[in-house]
């Protein structure tokens, strides 16, 4: 056991041990690294890259996207659906004409919309080709009508439902469209559901298929003097101008509804599709509708020359046209009734009379 002597000297030599250890020397501060010299990892320099490189690609796309927007929506609003119109199996029309206006007034308010409808703002204001469809359709679709409710006339006049109908069809200036074709289709329906119950006249297509035929014939003689007087107009937009495609796109839409009109009353007139010269006729106008209605271009074009890089596309409307004209007029010919001769063979009853009563006075 160590003496009490030692034990109070131990602090103090304890104290000596350590003043008496080296003690470490401050490091300098010009000894520390600096971070101005310091150097990034080349990993973090290319990982930095490559986020820059995104951002920047992210926001030239959605500049991009912003600007192209609304001309996108333009292009993408203009849908003209002239797909061949085919009755469900579950529909059965007792006027075939009426059906196909239905069907055809709906696909339009159900698909791209009435294009006249649309405020200033919204893309189909800006189109062309769509007003010009549906515009020649609703008109198309009016006269047929009006021809139907001729046909269908009473003693009273013409069907009141069709009548009707035909006026709410026809277009009026600063007046929406779709309520007028809603009430229009609501007036077909009332119609053919009177026909169905025999209490309307329904027309036979037997009836009907000659004035049809007289009516598509001036189509498209009205058709051919718009085109023609565009195809001789001076030039002054590339590849067509605005009046070339609404010029084009009326008469495509006149050629799909007489396409149709003839396909539903074939399909009926069994009294007329039974004579072998008829029903030649009858196909070739057929054909020559469907050629002028499936002319489809992705660009209008309406240029002189020899066509080496764009064709003129109206005029191969304008000459599907004319065949069409030349078999419908013939058509009508043929089918058409004869023309009375009751007044003239009085008139020569009269003549021959009165030629004896001279021969007979002394």
């Amino acid at each position: 056991m160590p003496s009490r002597s030692a034990a109070a000297k131990l602090p103090k030599a304890y104290e000596e041990d350590l003043r008496a250890k080296p003690r470490p020397a401050p490091i300098p501060p010009e000894h520390f690294i600096s971070l101005e010299n310091a150097q990034p990892s080349p990993i973090m320099i290319g990982f930095q890259k490559t986020w820059k490189g995104i951002v920047g690609l992210f926001r030239l796309a959605l500049i991009v996207a912003v600007i192209g927007a609304y001309p996108a929506a333009v292009v993408v609003s203009s849908q003209i659906d002239d797909s061949p119109v085919i009755f469900p199996s579950n529909e059965s029309w007792s006027v075939p004409g009426v059906g196909v206006a239905i069907h055809k007034v709906a696909r339009e308010l159900a698909g791209a919309g009435w294009a006249s409808d649309r405020d200033t703002w919204h893309p189909q204001a800006r189109l062309t080709a769509l007003p010009a469809w549906q515009e020649a359709t609703a008109a198309g679709l009016s006269e047929h009508v009006k021809l139907l409710s001729e046909v269908a006339a009473t003693s009273d006049g013409p069907d009141g439902d069709l009548a009707a109908a035909s006026r709410l069809l026809m277009a009026v200036p600063g007046e929406d469209m779709r309520p007028r074709l809603t009430a229009a289709a609501e007036a077909l329906n009332r119609f053919d559901t009177r026909a169905s119950r025999g209490l309307a006249l329904r027309p036979a297509p037997e009836e009907t298929l000659p004035l049809e035929m007289a009516l598509f014939a001036t189509w498209a003689e009205a058709d051919l003097a718009a085109l023609s007087d565009r195809i001789n107009a001076e030039q002054d937009a590339w590849p067509a101008s605005r009046e070339d495609i609404a010029a084009f796109y009326a008469a495509k839409a006149r050629a799909h509804l007489a396409h149709e009109l003839i396909l539903a009353s074939k399909a009926r007139a069994y009294g007329l599709t039974g004579d072998s010269q008829v029903a030649a006729r009858l196909a070739r106008a057929e054909a020559s509708w469907k050629r002028a209605a499936e002319l489809k271009p992705v660009f209008v074009s309406n240029q002189d020359g020899s066509a080496a890089l764009l064709p003129n596309h109206l005029a191969s409307m304008a000459f599907y046209l004319y065949e069409a004209h030349e078999a419908s007029a013939g058509l009508a010919a043929v089918l058409a009734p004869p023309a009375p001769v009751v007044a003239e063979t009085a008139e020569a009853s009269q003549a021959t009379d009165g030629a004896a009563e001279e021969v007979a006075v002394p």
